[in-house]
């Protein structure tokens, strides 16, 4: 189920219904059982990953405070995963074809009864431990799976394949197969989010959920789930165990999220979409002007797809009270690569700066050994969003920028720069560097990256005809939507405009709805959903 299908205004407004009427506890109970149905919708079977990291740093979190749990409790959420794979396997053999759900391989309960095999010894080993031996055993652990469940599940066939191609060009003999290994939906999202739970207890930046549901409820909480906002325990936690009022502001500012996110999605990003997918289609004759229009238009299509999934979860959880982190704040006004990463996908960029960048020495450190962490931090954020080498090269180009605007002195100036003209030509400067660094993400292999690089070879100019009407057509979908972040480049504004008169609101809507109405636009699946 996805945010723009059909199926999901039903969903949100039963929860949302429901979950007003209930008491505090009753909530959880709700938000766990309609998460874990949210996802399962997708693929049943990746539920028992979700279940097995629930199960882990749930026992974790209590062990980094020292409270040790009954035995009983540990046994019965472990074998969680075993049962919901065997439960699954009963369907596939009961009704065969069963809508939804593919089939179980025997092999994969095996392995998922691996989890009580490994972490019951482990759990008793930690507690023989010293306090503070222990509490650093439990957030190594936690830190540990998650990393290994991740890595295993997104970049086993990456690396197996990319070793396999190395032997062959060093004329070695390297003949293996590999398995089929299904990228589990938002894995990368989750595992983040649980080692920074275990991290942030450690750290005394918050408390370990009470209760084994209220954690389960926190890590699948539906609306931001699939692609973010990673978010912290120390904010998002508590705002489970509070017994919330309803609040018409919940209404409002949730209606406004949802109707900007799927503005965003649908009318910019979808539309977008389509002039970027024939641009960088290999069998698309291009020259100089359209490779510079796919690549304006593949900036905004991200930035649309991303941005308008951030506000669509944003707005589904103020339906339920619950405020999200934003993610984005006008990041294509950024004035250099830091500042960019300040205003772009901010839970990751926090993430690694908070749990890898400063734990590596950050800015502590000298000059050459600083530049290396952001090298460290830069391919490993490209590898994060995908198992290719596109991803590991875009890393590559954002680490370099950052290197350049820290050892070139004019480039520095520029991002510091104070004047308007100045802060004009460092905001146009950023964008010209951020656009050749999407063209890297968007561009899968080298043919093409060959063809779009080979366009700037065949000439033309920006008022060709041929690429006059497709740019009138994009400045036509991009403009509202810079208008939309002017109006709320700051987070205040959203609360603000959440609070305008009826009339005024009205107006606004309308305007929204019938932009989605008039949308010529094909449904495409949200970007992020890879990753």
């Amino acid at each position: 189920m996805s945010f723009v299908t059909w199926p999901y205004p039903f969903f949100l407004a039963t929860v949302a219904a429901m979950y007003w009427a209930l008491p505090l506890k009753g909530r959880w109970w709700l938000l766990l059982v309609s998460s874990y149905g949210f996802y399962a919708a997708w693929d049943p079977r990746f539920l028992a990953l979700l279940l097995s990291s629930t199960a882990i740093d749930y026992f974790c979190g209590r062990g980094i405070v020292d409270e040790r749990r009954p035995w009983r409790h540990v046994i019965a959420a472990t074998a969680l995963p075993a049962l919901w794979l065997g439960t699954c396997r009963l369907v596939n053999v009961a009704a065969p074809g069963f809508p939804g759900l593919p089939q179980v391989d025997p092999r994969l309960i095996g392995v998922a009864a691996l989890l009580p095999a490994v972490f019951l010894p482990a759990y008793a080993l930690l507690w023989r431990w010293s306090p503070l031996r222990r509490r650093k055993g439990f957030v190594a652990f936690s830190v540990i799976s998650n990393l290994a469940v991740l890595g295993f599940f997104k970049y086993f066939n990456f690396f197996s394949d990319s070793l396999r191609q190395l032997l062959h060009a060093l004329g070695a003999s390297a003949h293996w197969d590999l398995p089929t290994i299904v990228l589990p939906v938002a894995i990368s999202f989750y595992t983040f989010q649980s080692i920074s739970y275990a991290v942030d207890i450690a750290r005394g930046q918050g408390q370990p959920a009470r209760q084994f549901v209220l954690f389960a409820a926190y890590l699948a909480f539906f609306p931001q789930l699939i692609a973010g906002p990673i978010e912290r325990v120390g904010r998002f936690l508590p705002q489970f165990e509070t017994a919330r009022a309803w609040s018409r502001d919940h209404l409002h500012q949730g209606l406004a999220l949802l109707l900007t996110g799927l503005f965003k999605k649908v009318f910019v990003a979808d539309n977008c979409a389509l002039l970027t997918n024939h641009v960088f289609d290999p069998k698309t004759p291009l020259d100089a002007p359209w490779a510079l229009l796919g690549a304006v238009a593949f900036a905004f299509q991200i930035y649309g797809d991303f941005s308008g999934y951030t506000d669509l979860a944003r707005g589904s959880a103020r339906l339920l009270g619950i405020e999200l982190s934003s993610n984005f704040r006008f990041p294509y006004s950024a004035r250099g690569p830091s500042d960019f990463w300040q205003r772009w996908h901010r839970t990751l960029s926090t993430w690694f700066r908070d749990y890898l960048y400063i734990p590596l020495g950050g800015n502590r450190r000298s000059l050459p050994r600083q530049l290396a962490n952001l090298w460290i931090v830069m391919l490993l954020a490209g590898l994060w969003h995908g198992a290719n080498w596109n991803f590991l090269l875009w890393g590559g180009y954002h680490a370099a920028l950052l290197t350049l605007y820290r050892v070139v002195p004019p480039l520095g100036r520029l991002e510091r720069a104070t004047s308007v003209a100045g802060g004009w030509l460092a905001t146009a400067s950023m964008f010209a560097f951020t656009l050749f660094g999407w063209v890297l993400f968007r561009c899968a292999n080298l043919e093409q990256l060959g063809h779009w690089f080979g366009a700037w070879t065949r000439g033309g100019a920006v008022g060709d005809a041929t690429a006059m009407k497709p740019a009138l057509w994009l400045a036509l979908h991009v403009a509202p939507l810079l208008l939309l972040q002017w109006a709320t480049r700051r987070d205040q504004d959203e609360r603000a405009n959440a609070h305008w008169p009826w009339p005024a609101r009205g107006l606004a809507y309308a305007a929204l709805v019938l932009a989605l109405v008039a949308s010529s636009s094909q449904d495409q699946e949200f970007l992020y959903f890879q990753f």
